[in-house]
């Protein structure tokens, strides 16, 4: 703990722990769950079609829970609010605390509404208005101003959700997430009463029905690739998928930064079983998800649809969108209908994660005075941070309209998963170098007592963890098929580096003139 209080905004954050280790679960799970990202980034699966992605799905469950490991551990030894900031900033220095996670955990995040209004139509809206007989309007949430209009209602929603404090977040979550359960369940029984040629005359009446020229065969024939069987031994091709579904799976840790707020948040079990769980729960469903798939319309078809009806659909890319196929499936009855509605939990329940997490690491920095001390206030009946909040809703809105009407604009955001990897590379290697960067601190923890031939364990694992993480930016910048190697994204990426750089060193100069010193506030941990 510091020796001298003054160095922080106020001697302790003013935050409350109102979370148990039970909600931040929920969290955890909601932020990897198969629903939403998942389901959207299964699409993608078909571009890498010789792949498995049920051995791509054990790779990533052996990669995470090293992760989980890496995290579980600093969670355990520095519980504060602003997860990554905190540990990098003590591990590594204030420096590399900012450079590393403000590009990935706030300036990216103003850029993924576009991201969660883009599932929010094709999961959602555009899926209940065909399948209530308005096709025009799924078309229209699929198109440019649909998107949009999909965006801002994220944006809406989000602020007053993450507004109302984590006490009533918690509570909505869990609302939300038994509502989302009870779609996932009449969704898989749909899948379960049906066949792949079932499913073919279904598919084929209910689009005649919507007046458009597809057949289940029609599709088929209709794809140039060849898909390998969704289980195969291919390593080479599981591997290349396995950085794909990172975009679903990689983000167990995604409540880190909330931890301050989190009861039992020091115990290492704990902590390691809210990651591990979710990581293991969202494994399993996709494992037993993709046979069902195969089982009930079939997996070539599957595949099929997402390569030719995703990507290069537009407006109808909502026909692609698992809730329309189970939908379509139960014969769009009244509880077909019912189920999509009541998926839309699973989004309503996640959408949150796009500002809640950030606005810790945000007031996290101005309560160590490296940004204003004004984002560091806590107001209201809520116990807000009301302010870090606005910091995440009004660019975030401001670069909506921006991604969605400036020409050109997309183009710089591909390489928006790129940089929340970094920021969790730079998280693994202060965790390497914890033992040593705070010995004390680190002897404290229980996984201190693990060691190889002299070498903690858990730097081991952090090292073994930083290796795969190379492995996978190697590929994201030299393979086309992840989308994220785009020049101009990159070069947009490095400005948003530069930009924390600057950001940084003026307020080293800034608080140097009012007599404080960042370095040595950096090498102190504040209260709760």
């Amino acid at each position: 703990m510091s020796g001298d209080d003054t160095l922080f905004v106020r001697e302790a954050t003013g935050l409350v722990r109102d979370w148990s280790s039970y909600d931040a679960g929920i969290y955890a799970f909601l932020s990897v769950n198969i629903v939403t990202l998942g389901f959207y980034i299964w699409t993608f699966n078909a571009f890498i079609p010789q792949g498995s992605p049920i051995l791509a799905t054990l790779i990533s469950v052996v990669a995470i829970t090293l992760q989980n490991v890496v995290y579980a551990t600093l969670v355990a030894s520095m519980p504060r609010v602003g997860g990554d900031y905190v540990w990098q900033s003590r591990l590594l220095s204030g420096f590399w605390g900012f450079f590393l996670s403000w590009p990935g955990w706030v300036f990216i995040l103003w850029l993924w509404v576009p991201i969660y209004g883009s599932i929010l139509s094709w999961l959602v809206l555009g899926p209940v208005s065909a399948l209530f007989g308005f096709v025009e309007l799924a078309n229209f949430w699929n198109s440019s101003l649909g998107l949009f209009a999909s965006s801002m209602i994220v944006v809406a929603f989000a602020f007053i959700y993450v507004s109302l404090g984590m006490k009533w977040y918690a509570r909505i979550q869990q609302v939300l997430f038994y509502v989302g359960v009870a779609g996932l369940l009449i969704f898989v029984g749909g899948l379960l009463t049906t066949n792949p040629s079932g499913f073919q005359s279904a598919f084929n009446s209910q689009m005649n029905a919507w007046g458009m020229d597809l057949t289940y065969n029609g599709i088929i024939e209709g794809t140039s690739v060849s898909f390998a069987p969704m289980w195969n031994l291919n390593w080479s091709a599981s591997y290349k998928l396995f950085p794909m579904l990172l975009f679903w799976i990689m983000w167990t840790v995604w409540g880190s930064t909330l931890f301050g707020e989190v009861r039992e948040a020091g115990e290492f079990k704990k902590m390691f079983g809210v990651f591990e769980g979710a990581l293991l729960a969202a494994a399993a469903l996709a494992i037993v998800l993709w046979p069902l798939f195969d089982s009930a319309v079939g997996y070539t078809f599957y595949q099929a649809l997402n390569y030719n009806y995703f990507v290069g659909a537009g407006a109808q890319q909502w026909l692609s969108s698992p809730t329309t196929i189970a939908a379509i499936a139960m014969g769009n009855g009244v509880l077909a209908k019912l189920m999509a509605i009541l998926m839309g939990g699973w989004f309503f329940a996640w959408s949150g994660t796009v500002f809640l997490s950030s606005t810790r690491v945000i007031f996290a920095t101005a309560f160590d005075r490296t940004i204003p001390e004004v984002f560091s206030e806590v107001k209201g009946r809520y116990n807000t941070p009301i302010y870090a909040i606005l910091l995440m809703v009004v660019p975030a809105a401001i670069l909506t309209v921006i991604y969605f009407f400036a020409p050109g604009f997309q183009t710089l955001t591909l390489a928006a998963t790129f940089a929340i990897a970094v920021t969790f590379f730079g998280t693994t290697i202060a965790c390497l170098l914890f033992p040593w960067r705070r010995p004390e601190l680190f002897s404290k923890n229980p996984v201190s007592k693990y060691e190889i031939a002299g070498v903690p364990v858990v730097s081991i694992v952090a090292g073994v963890y930083a290796v795969i993480l190379l492995s996978v930016f190697y590929l994201w910048a030299t393979e086309s098929v992840y989308g994220l190697n785009n020049v101009t994204s990159m070069t947009f990426l490095g400005v948003l580096y530069l930009l924390a750089a600057v950001i940084y060193f003026g307020m080293k100069y800034y608080r140097a003139q009012q007599g404080v010193d960042l370095d040595n506030l950096h090498s102190e941990i504040p209260q709760d």
